[in-house]
């Protein structure tokens, strides 16, 4: 293996982990609200739509992106929540994301680098 090879092996490992690392944060934040999320990919990016409600019986819409958490909305009615979640759903499938809703799902550990 080349240097250049080497590189590359060591650039794809870390975005694995990173991924791994965004989606296990970001369901395990999601579990404890209940609702359902949706996971949006493409190619080796990932990014995640989610409601959490609030104690106050309000909501939030939440879009992450790299790993970064960004309040999209929020509303004292789920169904508002609802709608802004699919609004941005639907124009991040027309910028050709692929995505799909999970409501039952179980979070699991991070593998180690050297399981990869």
């Amino acid at each position: 293996m080349d240097h250049g090879q080497f590189f590359t092996f060591n650039k794809i490992k870390a975005l694995q982990v990173s991924t791994c690392a965004v989606l296990f944060f970001s369901l395990t934040s999601f579990a404890e609200s209940g609702d359902s999320l949706i996971i949006c990919k493409r190619e080796k990016q990932v990014r995640t739509l989610r409601i959490e409600l609030l104690p106050d019986q309000h909501c939030k819409a939440i879009y992450t992106k790299q790993g970064v958490d960004q309040n999209i909305g929020a509303s004292q009615s789920l169904k508002s929540c609802e709608e802004i979640i699919g609004a941005v759903r639907k124009t991040i499938e027309a910028a050709n994301w692929s995505c799909r809703e999970v409501k039952e799902f179980q979070a699991s550990s991070l593998n180690s680098s050297s399981d990869l």
